[in-house]
């Protein structure tokens, strides 16, 4: 019986040690890190919060929360922490890897070192295990200020975007910059103030406040937004009001601030109006459809403090003077393109050259085939030359016949009467007629016959090479 006692007891013993077991084999570990950063007086400094599982499962729900020196960081921002002002910190995020990473903002605001620690944690895994987390801490580094600033005010909220009105240093008074409220503030140092500016005071909304200035009369006044976060911005001292600044250095000596300025940049009708987002901000843009690698912008010079067009180039990154092309007052008097065929032509440019290319092409082929043509007319010319023996223009040789006399041609006069016994002028007529006839007739003609037919072919030459050259060739031809 005591036996059995002892047996069962045993057994209860071991079914209370199995759960205890599987809650120590399910709790998985994981560990907690930050960066421990240096910085500088009135800088903002960048702390990385670290969550990692061991055994490399996904991180799911993590809640850390955290303490920090007031007098030393002032809290600015960071996705998922939350600040109260009096130096507690906390942290709700869930990760979606073995690793969970966030970063958190802080301003330092004296020399020396601030610490954030751990107060506590709650943590789990993606599956739902609980994650035991070892617990670190970050140290922060403040160093004096370039100037010599060895602390400086908080810029007077608490984290959350309220304003503190100890600190004095962040106004009430709320300017409005492309649809967003800012807080004017003067908690700004010397390390804030951008290169070639310096601090100076001017009256604005009824008081004398903290501004920034640079020799050109360029004005930057310092805002903050909801989150506790500020910055400069470009101060327009003629309308008190405010625009993003954003400094672009085109030299060493140089740098130009965008304005969203439109109704003061006049450009030709072929320039259309775009977007340009430089350094997050987006400001009006100018571009030519027939050079879209560059844009016009309109700038404030912060050497001069003159405003005028600046052109970027997209391919180099880079900014030049920009002077404004004049319009062509011979194109805007004369008669304009259609208004169907000009966008015609401008959306299809490419093609229209093509075809204007082509046809250039076309009529040179033609040129070629005629000039051919026009080769072989003339050898085929001077073939017909060489075949009837028609001299060329500048080769007449043609050997002219001497015109006979008239007396030579007449029959001889009657002699006069004198006499002569009629008996011997019938025999000397008779004689003399007949044989001089006969010789004459059959000299004369043969001859004539040639000439007659050499002149047909001459004729016929020339009535092929063409009229304009016929009287060239025409020869009287006379009997001898």
């Amino acid at each position: 019986m005591k036996f059995f006692k002892k047996l069962a007891g045993m057994i209860l013993a071991v079914s209370l040690m199995v759960p205890m077991i599987g809650i120590v084999a399910f709790a998985a570990e994981g560990v907690l890190m930050y960066t421990d950063p240096s910085t500088k007086v009135g800088e903002n400094v960048d702390i990385d919060l670290v969550v990692q599982s061991n055994s490399g499962e996904t991180v799911g729900d993590v809640q850390v929360n955290m303490t920090y020196d007031p007098a030393t960081l002032e809290f600015v921002s960071g996705e998922g922490f939350t600040a109260d002002g009096s130096g507690a910190l906390t942290y709700q995020g869930t990760g979606d890897g073995a690793e969970l990473r966030e970063t958190v903002t802080f301003r330092a605001l004296q020399t020396g070192e601030a610490r954030l620690t751990v107060d506590s944690t709650a943590a789990s895994l993606a599956s739902g295990e609980t994650l035991e987390l070892q617990q670190g801490s970050s140290t922060v580094t403040i160093e004096a200020a370039d100037d010599g600033t060895t602390s400086v005010e908080p810029s007077g909220t608490s984290g959350t975007g309220e304003t503190t009105e100890a600190t004095g240093q962040t106004t009430d008074i709320v300017v409005s910059v492309n649809g967003t409220d800012y807080n004017f503030s003067e908690a700004f140092t010397g390390n804030d103030i951008p290169g070639g500016f310096t601090e100076t005071t001017l009256t604005f909304n009824g008081g004398e406040r903290r501004f920034a200035a640079n020799e050109a009369g360029v004005t930057l006044g310092y805002l903050v937004d909801a989150s506790g976060a500020g910055s400069f911005f470009l101060f327009n001292t003629e309308d008190a009001t405010f625009s993003p600044f954003v400094q672009l250095n085109i030299s060493d000596t140089t740098s130009i601030v965008p304005m969203n300025a439109t109704d003061s940049v006049s450009l030709p009708d072929t320039y259309q109006q775009v977007e340009l987002t430089v350094q997050d901000q987006i400001y009006p843009a100018w571009s030519d459809p027939m050079a879209p690698r560059y844009y016009v912008i309109y700038a404030l010079n912060t050497r001069t403090g003159e405003n005028a067009l600046y052109q970027y180039d997209t391919d180099d990154g880079t900014y030049q003077y920009f002077i404004a092309p004049a319009e062509d007052e011979e194109a805007s008097t004369g008669l304009p393109i259609p208004g169907r065929l000009g966008e015609l032509i401008n959306n299809h440019l490419m093609i229209v050259m093509i075809i204007i290319g082509l046809i250039g092409l076309i009529l040179f082929i033609l040129m070629i085939v005629f000039a051919v043509k026009l080769v072989h007319r003339n050898q085929e010319l001077d073939d017909l030359y060489d075949e009837y023996d028609i001299p060329l223009d500048g080769e007449d040789e043609i050997e002219t016949e001497k015109k006979p006399k008239k007396s030579e041609n007449k029959a001889p006069a009657e002699p006069a009467d004198d006499g002569y016994d009629d008996e011997y002028d019938d025999e000397y007529d008779d004689g003399y007629d007949d044989e001089y006839d006969d010789e004459y007739d059959d000299g004369y003609d043969d001859d004539y016959e040639d000439r007659q037919a050499t002149a047909k072919i001459r004729k016929k030459g020339r009535k092929q090479k063409g009229a304009s050259d016929q009287d060239a060739y025409d020869i009287d031809f006379i009997d001898i």
